[in-house]
């Protein structure tokens, strides 16, 4: 899963974070069956618990590390 597909309708950019920033958040994603099909997930830092992938969230766990 790559994080463009995930930010692509939202106005969030990475140019602010450092590419090995981006490449950790990316490599954290895995996907989980859905009746809607699969959907990215990613352990949060702060939370230690599995959460759904939005844009939101993606900066967020980019602030995070």
């Amino acid at each position: 899963m790559n994080l463009s597909d995930i930010l692509k309708d939202s106005e969030y950019k990475l140019s602010q974070f450092k590419p090995d920033e981006v490449a950790w958040l990316e490599q954290s994603i895995f996907l989980k069956s859905s009746t809607k099909g699969d959907v990215p997930y990613i352990r949060c830092l702060v939370r230690g618990k599995d959460i759904k992938l939005t844009p939101e969230e993606a900066v967020r766990q980019l602030y995070f590390k």
